[in-house]
């Protein structure tokens, strides 16, 4: 073998070695971040009745036209979520299923419902969705009731 052909054969090996090394360093960081930050997924702060519910929901962000469609990863416990951004932002949609003991929803329908609210507004980033979901809770599931919620994300 000659000298020039010997000394790009090992050029393209040490390229090889340095992709390889930079590969395995980059993996091992990934997988020494804790959460879902490692993969770039987002997470929701959740409150019932002013209570945060211990862990941070992983979610899924879509964006159809002016509409957000905000949800946990987990279906349960976990929660769902439609806001309208545009000219004005606007809760249109609350599901919680088993979050904080309670189970239910809430729609923008001052007129129809009044026990029940929704409202949402995007500060810096984030957004915040609150208002009083119409439902049950686990403990009583013949009974009626409501609870206030918080949801911060920034999607």
């Amino acid at each position: 073998m000659s000298n020039e052909r010997l000394s790009r054969a090992l050029r393209h090996r040490m390229d090889l070695t340095v992709a390889v090394a930079t590969l395995t360093t980059t993996l091992a960081a990934a997988g020494c971040t804790s959460g879902y930050e490692a993969l770039g997924t987002h997470t929701a702060r959740v409150l019932i009745n002013g209570e945060e519910i211990a862990d941070q929901r992983p979610i899924r962000c879509e964006q159809v036209q002016w509409v957000w469609f905000i949800e946990s990863l987990e279906q349960t416990p976990g929660f769902t979520v439609q806001v309208h951004t545009g000219d004005t932002i606007q809760a249109r949609l609350v599901r919680i299923d088993t979050l904080g003991g309670f189970t239910g929803s809430a729609w923008d329908a001052s007129a129809t419902a009044p026990a029940v609210e929704v409202d949402a507004e995007v500060m810096e980033g984030t957004f915040i969705i609150t208002g009083t979901a119409k439902g049950f809770y686990h403990d009583d599931p013949g009974e009626t009731a409501t609870a206030t919620f918080e949801i911060r994300t920034d999607c």
